[in-house]
């Protein structure tokens, strides 16, 4: 009690708690404090550097006068300033709340960002060692934007991850001009500016599935992709294509668009991708896409502190977005953990894949809006 810092004062090793334990039940009740075993544990793990947060400075002088005291060996400890990331919580007491509450679907949910959940959405290790070394070490506490980490993960995907093509939203096209049964082979590359990573081979058919968003039966300027009347182009096929007739359900739903190829040489402004029926290649591959948002709608939640609710008020809740697409057979057989880049709608995960049913989740968006972008002819 005479030490000139109170981390010394009344020092307790260990606590009675008269709590069940999840591995012993009842069988023990009194258990080590932070303090007492924090650099033991280390001592006896041969630990060089002890890493902690700049909260543990006064834990340092209790840190080594223990193991000084009790003669073993004597690591380093280390302390650094906190890293936040904006539009979301790191602390473990509010990470457990948002899993006590169900306001997410456990520690890994693919919105949080701890490692496990991290690994689920299909953040690689690389991408996370890449966007530290960026940062640095320092003591001060820092709020970094999420879209720098994003940045990251972009660019280690982008050297990586094979291309596939994928539908959101399936839209049945009947190209009239092709002749039923008829399944024409087309040489999709696994990466367009990587030779080297070969290719994969996808059927053409009559009977095709592109994305809803790329057709809108009212034709505008500014829009470049299939209209009634307006012809776009099929990623990696010889001809683009041309709205004939749309077909639609009594509800007024379009169900059906039917279409015919364009061989008059003119060149469209616009690609799309799709994916091919043929029921004898068994293409395509009905996929659940888990498409996911920032789990809070502002930067920092705890602005959010005087509010009612608190920063929980700021949970969004369309955070999470579930699709029922088709993809390339490709996928059919992939592990969990494979990465892609879906053409156009962003990179993705195998997050499950029991008897064939496929779920994926999107790590990230293309740099563009994947709703809205379309490849460029000159690209």
């Amino acid at each position: 009690m005479q030490h000139g810092s109170p981390q010394f004062w009344d020092l307790v090793a260990y606590r009675v708690l008269y709590t069940p334990h999840f591995r012993t039940g009842s069988e023990w009740c009194i258990y080590p404090t932070y303090d007492y075993t924090h650099c033991l544990v280390d001592s006896f793990e041969d630990i060089t550097h002890s890493l902690c947060t700049t909260e543990f400075r006064l834990s340092r002088e209790s840190y080594y006068w223990l193991v000084d005291a009790l003669e073993v060996y004597k690591p380093v400890q280390w302390e650094y300033g906190r890293l936040n990331i904006t539009n979301t919580v790191l602390s473990k007491r509010k990470l457990a709340k948002l899993v006590e509450l169900g306001l997410v679907d456990g520690w890994d949910d693919p919105r949080l960002y701890t490692l496990p959940a991290l690994r689920r959405r299909g953040f690689t290790p690389e991408s996370i060692n890449a966007f530290v070394r960026e940062l640095g070490v320092t003591t001060s506490v820092s709020t970094i934007e999420v879209a720098r980490l994003e940045n990251m993960v972009r660019t280690h995907l982008d050297e990586i991850a094979p291309r596939i093509m994928a539908v959101l939203e399936p839209l049945k096209v009947v190209i009239e001009d092709i002749v039923e049964g008829d399944v024409i082979d087309i040489t999709v590359p696994n990466k367009p500016r990587d030779e080297s990573a070969g290719t994969h081979t996808v059927p053409f058919t009559r009977e095709i599935y592109i994305d809803a968003s790329d057709f809108r039966e009212r034709d505008d300027s500014n829009f470049f992709r299939l209209a009634p009347g307006k012809s776009v182009g099929l990623l990696y096929t010889p001809y683009p294509i041309e709205c004939v007739n749309v077909i639609k359900a009594e509800n007024g739903s379009i169900v059906e668009i039917r279409a015919r190829q364009v061989k008059n040489g003119r060149k469209p402004k616009t690609y799309i991708q799709w994916v091919g029926e043929a029921k004898s290649r068994g293409s395509p591959i009905d996929v659940t896409m888990q498409l996911y948002e920032p789990l809070f709608e502002h930067s920092n939640p705890m602005d959010k502190d005087q509010v009612p609710g608190g920063w929980l008020s700021d949970v969004r809740k369309d955070s999470k977005r579930v699709c029922h697409g088709k993809a390339e057979i490709g996928l059919k057989s992939s592990p969990i953990g494979s990465k892609y880049q879906f053409i156009r709608i962003g990179y993705f995960c195998v997050d499950s894949n029991t008897d064939g049913r496929v779920v994926v989740n999107r790590t990230v968006t293309l740099k563009e809006d994947a709703s809205k972008r379309a490849v460029d002819l000159q690209a």
